[in-house]
């Protein structure tokens, strides 16, 4: 209206002067469009909603159907529904994707996309559904100078490229779909703070009529009378691209000839990886144990890095079979799973995962698109999420998945005095493990050696054991052979903690061969305790959490060259807090730890190879333990030494120092705690 009353002031010399009234009627035009258009998608809105709701019953009870003993014609046809309800929940989602970009209300995410996953999810999940594999191939590629990781919305970048390789497959009868990905920009100009990316992808099939190219980004718009009925779909699809692209601040276009196959493209600013994407604050999963179940080796990796940057313990493994096996051994917080292994399904899986892990968190991690499937996990109180998640992503749903379900422990569920047992030969660990054990309401019992420990098992039964592997008289692995000898008679298991300074003792093939359940690597936080009991049931997940502030992933020392002899915030992540029991328990270390540094000298200067190798042991478990990481550092320097029989007075010239810088700044500490109770 208001083009053709622009039309009409240029036609006249004199502009003719319109009524009050005309205008009034203008206005009461607009406001009804506005009102109308509102009320259409309030309607629209409101089907969508009452359509899914019945439709994920129906999926369910499909589902339900499908894993009944039924012969094979009811079979096939409840797989054909199921596919069928699976189509329309889609459908669905693409009008409420319209709907929030008419209102307005869609906004994007900005995180982490690693884009070479991003371009193999999206290839994996169409090669599972490509009716034409034997005459059309997918293929990738992806230019050397691209990133690894780029930020942007890996689920809208997705659904793009996805809509983009979906439409090439259907008009495609042989030869490829290729995706590209390069910094080869045309249409875009390469912004002044990032970088662009240009994604296409290429087909050989029947092409585009040019009078049907102009319009193809148009809602509702199918480029021939004949494509509804051949290939079906909406018509949406493109033009939720091409407002998404908008959104991201970037162009998109196709270029194809008839008979000579297709390109759509579309080109976006983004970022490298390293300079806006550290401002996010990643979840921190300490503590946390993950079993992650990936047959593809990159996809695997990329989940244990991302994971474990953030805190988590993963333990991966590749079949269906394997995750049984490890998850019957270890009661892990959470299980991100694939829908596709080698052999078997994720969603079984994870439905025999639930059976004997019914408090274990579940996520569906899969490239798969498939929205029918998000009701099947609902029965599981599953998480549903699409390859590629950005690192915060995949962190805040495994932080909720964790704690989305509260299981009974022993002191909840009256099964009596939680009965736990720590074996461990140095006072100050000792000590930094009893005051955590306080900080969560359980009295532990120690011992000092492995007979020791021995002798307080067969008094009577304990629900755990933490247990040092190097100690005198008996050590950790004669300990835990004994402990496994002992219950091929009585058919129990007692769960053992291997506890070590050693950081290869984590890796799952070590423990379990020597017959240890789980392992926990010096420095223990407190957060990693606190999961550990909650894992095996003898502390509820809404019990006392950690207090005082979480350490920073971040922060640094930027005071001084030379780093802090005490690490603050790592005595903050074992202790909940920098208070009076931190200061007590690392003066405790001080006295406890001098005997060892006299000890270091005396058996170098004698050549006791041996007994330096065991006071060095003891003195790196010990410091990592009190948070004074060079110590540690250099203790564990000196073992190696002394294994090898190598001299090394320099490096206990070194510890001896770095102990004095350690002392000297715990004696500091007192006048600390006082004046912070002052203020």
């Amino acid at each position: 209206m208001i083009l053709f009353t622009a039309n009409i002031f240029c036609m006249s010399e004199e502009p003719e002067i319109f009524p009050e009234e005309s205008f009034d009627d203008l206005r009461r035009a607009a406001d009804e469009a506005r009102a109308l258009a509102e009320m259409k998608s309030g309607f629209l809105a409101m089907v969508s909603h009452e359509i899914r709701t019945p439709l994920q019953t129906i999926y369910g009870m499909l589902e339900l159907i499908a894993q009944e003993e039924a012969p094979h014609p009811v079979l096939s046809m409840t797989k054909t529904a199921k596919n069928a309800a699976s189509d329309l929940l889609g459908v669905l989602d693409d009008i409420l994707d319209v709907l929030k970009m008419d209102a307005k209300k869609l906004e994007l995410d900005h995180f982490e996309v690693p884009v070479r996953l991003l371009v193999h999810g999206i290839i994996e999940a169409l090669a599972a559904n490509n009716p034409n594999a034997k005459k059309v191939q997918i293929l990738s590629e992806i230019s050397p100078d691209v990133p690894q990781v780029v930020t942007g919305d890996p689920r809208r970048l997705r659904q793009i490229l996805m809509n983009f390789a979906v439409n090439a497959l259907n008009f495609t009868r042989q030869g490829t779909v290729t995706i590209h990905v390069t910094r080869s920009c045309q249409s875009l100009a390469t912004p002044a703070d990032g970088i662009g990316l240009r994604f296409s992808v290429s087909d050989t099939g029947i092409g585009i009529a040019p009078e049907h190219r102009a319009r193809l980004f148009e809602p509702f718009f199918q480029a021939g009378p004949t494509t509804t009925r051949k290939q079906g779909g909406t018509g949406l699809g493109l033009s939720i691209c091409k407002r998404l692209v908008d959104l991201m601040n970037g162009v998109i276009g196709v270029e194809s000839e008839q008979g000579a196959g297709s390109t759509f493209w579309f080109e976006i600013p983004t970022q490298e990886v390293g300079t806006a994407i550290n401002k996010v604050s990643l979840p921190d999963l300490d503590g946390i144990s993950v079993l992650s179940v990936d047959s593809h080796p990159q996809g695997s990796k990329e989940i244990s890095n991302s994971l474990q940057s953030m805190g988590a313990k993963v333990e991966s493994c590749a079949s269906y079979e394997e995750g049984v096996e490890l998850a019957r051994r270890m009661p892990f917080d959470v299980a991100v799973v694939d829908q596709s292994l080698p052999d078997g399904l994720g969603i079984h899986l994870m439905q025999e995962l639930f059976a004997f892990r019914p408090y274990m968190g579940l996520i569906m991690y899969t490239a798969r698109d498939d929205p029918g499937l998000t009701q099947s996990l609902k029965t599981l109180g599953a998480a549903y999420l699409t390859k590629p998640a950005s690192r915060i992503g995949l962190g805040k749903a495994v932080d909720k998945a964790a704690h989305i379900r509260s299981k009974p422990g022993l002191l909840a569920s009256g099964g009596g005095e939680v009965r736990i047992l720590i074996a461990e030969d140095t006072e100050s660990v000792r000590d930094i493990l009893n005051r955590q054990c306080e900080k969560l309401g359980i009295q532990p019992v120690f011992a000092v050696n492995g007979k020791e420990a021995l002798k307080l098992l067969n008094e009577k039964p304990y629900n755990l054991l933490i247990c040092d592997l190097h100690m005198p008289d008996m050590d950790g692995y004669e300990l835990v052979k004994t402990i496994r000898d002992q219950e091929t008679r009585t058919g129990e298991r007692l769960p053992v903690i291997a506890l070590s300074a050693d950081v290869m003792m984590a890796g799952r093939d070590v423990f379990l061969e020597h017959g240890f359940d789980e392992s926990l690597v010096k420095p223990v936080t407190l957060g990693q305790l606190r999961r550990l009991l909650i894992r095996w049931g003898l502390l509820e997940a809404s019990e006392l959490s950690p207090g005082g502030v979480r350490p920073s992933r971040s922060a640094q020392y930027h005071s001084a060259k030379v780093p802090p002899a005490l690490d603050r915030e790592c005595v903050i992540g074992q202790m909940g807090a920098f208070d009076q029991s931190a200061i007590e328990m690392l003066e405790n270390f001080v006295r406890s730890t001098d005997p060892l540094v006299t000890e270091l000298a005396a058996a170098e200067s004698g050549h006791n190879f041996m007994k330096l190798a065991e006071t060095a042991h003891s003195l790196k478990g010990a410091a990592r333990s009190a948070c004074c990481s060079q110590l540690g550092s250099l203790a564990a320097q000196i073992e190696m030494a002394a294994l090898d029989e190598r001299p090394c007075a320099n490096l206990i010239v070194a510890a001896v120092k770095e102990f004095g810088r350690a002392r000297k700044e715990i004696a500091n500490l007192t006048g600390d705690a006082k004046t912070a109770k002052q203020a």
